[in-house]
């Protein structure tokens, strides 16, 4: 069974886009995971966002060429608010995971706060997740807010004692921020590169292009309007017809033979009518003077 290009490129645009979401779902589970300072807002839309674009543009692109089969072009520009409206949405979204890449000490501040926030409320379980995740103990070193929380039970350097570890949580816990956030922005710029593909493509470069400058095709054409059309004026030239006439020195060559043509021809008719002229008025001459011949005898 052979398949359409058009199948094959859809295919293909549901396994991107499948994957781009894959991803930002990965990103939203690590963030989730290891109480990232990232908002779930953005990390919710940047999910959404492969699914809303396909289904949007795959959608206006089929009703579009539908329209445009029977005549109707008007929902270009409504794909083109369309493109203009996701590439706000790509870009917002770029931005914002843009703020938790670089650079890396402007990160700290945030984990400090997340952190402390979770210290202050007891949030045991999500601490002791993120340092069982990266091997590590307290904040800024391995007794600075640990788990198990400094009480009558247990000392500050109970996380070192138990688990016997040494190295303090900030630094891999900014990497894996980093990271989701990288994740986050790949997938808004992935979908805005397959965009541009799918508008670009050969199939769709009609449904992009505004009304007033598309071209007629020759396909769907109707034969009225081709006989409402004026015949094309051609010039050939006869003595070399068998030549490639795709040349533009011999079309050039063709159009001037034509043109001595017509003037040799305008020449030619000129001198016959003024063969014909000159009989006339000697014909004239010879009355006038049999007239006067006749006068002087009478």
């Amino acid at each position: 069974m052979a398949f359409t290009r058009r199948q094959v490129v859809t295919v293909l645009s549901v396994l991107y886009l499948t994957a781009l979401t894959i991803l930002a779902a990965l990103a939203l589970h690590s963030a989730h995971a290891f109480s990232l300072p990232i908002p779930d807002i953005t990390c919710a839309l940047t999910v959404a966002l492969p699914a809303l674009a396909g289904i949007a543009l795959s959608t206006i692109l089929t009703l579009n060429d539908r329209l445009a089969a029977k005549g109707h072009l008007q929902t270009s520009r409504i794909l083109q608010l369309t493109v203009v409206a996701f590439l706000i949405y790509e870009t917002v979204l770029a931005t914002l995971a843009g703020t938790h890449i670089s650079p890396p000490m402007s990160l700290n501040c945030a984990l400090k706060e997340r952190w402390e926030h979770m210290f202050q409320r007891k949030s045991g379980d999500r601490i002791r997740r993120i340092q069982d995740a990266f091997s590590c103990c307290g904040l800024n070193s391995p007794r600075d807010m640990a788990f198990p929380f400094p009480d009558a039970h247990h000392e500050s350097n109970a996380c070192m004692v138990r688990f016997e570890r040494n190295t303090a949580c900030m630094e891999p816990w900014r990497d894996e921020e980093r990271k989701v956030a990288i994740m986050l922005l790949v997938v808004p710029l992935a979908v805005f590169v397959w965009k541009v593909a799918i508008l670009l493509a050969p199939s769709s470069g009609s449904a992009w292009l505004p009304s007033a400058i598309r071209l007629p095709s020759d396909r769907s054409e109707s034969p009225e309007s081709s006989r409402r059309r004026p015949a094309a004026i051609e010039y050939r030239d006869v003595e070399n017809n068998n030549n490639n006439t795709g040349a533009i020195e011999e079309e050039a060559d063709s159009v001037r033979a034509e043109v001595d043509r017509l003037n040799n021809d305008s020449n030619l008719a000129s001198h016959i009518e003024g063969g014909r002229s000159k009989p006339n008025a000697h014909n004239g001459l010879w009355r006038e003077h049999e007239r006067w011949r006749d006068v002087a005898d009478d």
